[in-house]
């Protein structure tokens, strides 16, 4: 099983896991990160939380706000370092439902899943 590492700035990510299940039920092997503005010296604090949930699951995918952001800076450090961790950018509830709904699938097949459906979700009217 994959386990899921949503980080964001402020509290979004966990709004984002509270309204995921809602719809989807409580899921397992699911952690946040909220990085408040100012924070620092954050970077051993998600490297534990990352090494704590492999111990549970066999891959991890972070999804985060955005890319180049405080989020995704300390995440893809995680992630440059484990070839078990990968990481997309750009998280709204569409790409959580997604990742929730299709963790059987390796860690590499579903982000490349997430990067193509998500980008469908996003419409102009």
């Amino acid at each position: 099983m994959i386990g899921i590492v949503i980080a964001t700035h402020d509290h979004l990510a966990d709004s984002l896991l509270k309204t995921a299940e809602a719809i989807l039920g409580e899921q397992s092997y699911v952690k946040t990160v909220n990085i408040d503005p100012g924070a620092t010296g954050l970077q051993k604090k998600i490297e534990d939380l990352a090494k704590a949930l492999l111990t549970e699951v066999d891959e991890l995918v972070w999804l985060v706000d955005m890319f180049g952001g405080t989020p995704f800076r300390y995440a893809s450090y995680c992630v440059m370092n484990d070839s078990r961790q990968a990481l997309v950018t750009g998280v709204n509830l569409p790409m959580v439902l997604q990742a929730l709904v299709n963790r059987e699938l390796s860690a590499e097949a579903l982000t490349k899943q997430l990067e193509l459906e998500t980008k469908q979700t996003i419409r102009r009217m």
